[in-house]
């Protein structure tokens, strides 16, 4: 079974970037409340303190976790907890990536040494980490790697090619590679983040 945690921003289209499943369990955070009952998707369970939900009757019929609003975690981390009470294969955060709030978005890319399997989506863009062992990238896109705390990797089939490379945490080397063949990622040691965005 998959977990959707959808959260702000949120995709205006999220059929269109993860066609949904039938066992889908879609938690919905804050006002992706709001956002879910648009596209007409099912909500299994809604997290936060809905400071930000302006229709608050929504929440009558759902299945709810309310934050109070002086709180220590996010309402996305919250969300991110409450999903790995659940049993599941994939972890996917839909949404969160940019806003008006981009402080959040940052947090959100440190949440993966809590939910390492986890995948961030929106229309533009795609997040995962990669641990030891060779991982295939297919993607028309740009590719960037980014250390996760550190590590070593290799490319091959890609437009800049690497070999053992020691990538630091502020290395910005390897932004906006492409893929050039069969693009093939060796991580040797540590966490390789992987950012994959869309040509516009």
């Amino acid at each position: 079974m998959r977990v959707l945690v959808v959260t702000y921003p949120t995709p205006k289209d999220i059929r269109q970037i993860l066609p949904l499943q039938e066992h889908d369990y879609v938690i919905a955070v804050d006002q992706a409340v709001m956002a879910l009952y648009k596209q007409r998707i099912k909500i299994d369970l809604a997290v936060g303190d809905f400071d930000s939900l302006s229709n608050h009757s929504m929440l009558t019929q759902l299945n709810v976790v309310r934050l109070n609003p002086v709180k220590d975690v996010t309402d996305t981390h919250q969300a991110l907890v409450e999903a790995s009470k659940i049993e599941h294969d994939e972890l996917y955060l839909l949404g969160g990536i940019g806003g008006e709030r981009i402080e959040h978005f940052m947090v959100h890319t440190m949440f993966f040494s809590e939910f390492p399997k986890m995948i961030i989506k929106d229309e533009h863009s795609t997040l995962y980490v990669l641990d030891q062992g060779v991982h295939e990238i297919q993607t028309e896109g740009y590719v960037s790697f980014f250390a996760y705390p550190k590590g070593v990797l290799s490319l091959s089939g890609f437009k800049y090619d690497l070999t053992n490379y020691r990538l630091s945490t502020y290395d910005p080397l390897c932004i906006s590679n492409e893929v050039s063949g069969k693009g093939l990622v060796h991580v040797h040691e540590g966490k390789i983040l992987v950012v994959i965005s869309k040509k516009i």
